[in-house]
């Protein structure tokens, strides 16, 4: 009997609420990622400098919970300097914590950028949309690898 009320029990719990690995087909969200990167050494030709670099950070919506939420992020791009005017062009991967993952290319200058939505693994396949965003460089002690906060404006579709 105490088996059959704890059946019950867990049951009703389950039912309650969404699941983690629920994602809305279309929708908004504000979230935030913390950058760590590292770069190659860069190459100087003549006034412009071109860096390989890849940067790793946390993921996580401004909310708290929901979309974009304690997502693990891994991009590699290049960065291209020429006087004031800087071109970063890469592509991103976010991971949530069901191990499904987010497909993104993005183009930004100094200040901000621009996500574009490519495609996805598990509930995001077929992602499509665009996360609009602003770059926050952070003071960091000497030595250290640069790092920025990145605050993002997401919309996205799902077949």
């Amino acid at each position: 009997m105490r088996s059959v009320k704890k059946a019950l029990l867990l049951m009703l719990c389950a039912g309650t609420g969404a699941s983690a690995g629920e994602f809305p087909k279309e929708g908004s969200a504000s979230y935030t990622t913390h950058y760590v990167s590292m770069s190659a050494t860069p190459m100087k030709m003549g006034e412009r400098i071109v860096a390989i670099y890849e940067s790793s950070g946390i993921t996580r919506n401004d909310a708290g919970e929901g979309a974009f939420h304690d997502m693990g992020t891994r991009c590699v791009g290049m960065r291209e300097a020429n006087g004031a005017e800087v071109i970063n062009r890469g592509s991103c991967i976010d991971a949530d914590t069901d191990g499904d993952q987010v497909f993104s290319t993005y183009e930004a200058n100094a200040k901000t950028g621009r996500h574009v939505f490519v495609g996805g693994t598990g509930k995001y396949q077929g992602i499509t949309g665009t996360a609009e965003y602003t770059l926050q460089p952070v003071k960091v002690p000497e030595g250290a690898r640069p790092m920025t906060i990145v605050p993002h404006k997401a919309t996205w579709k799902l077949p």
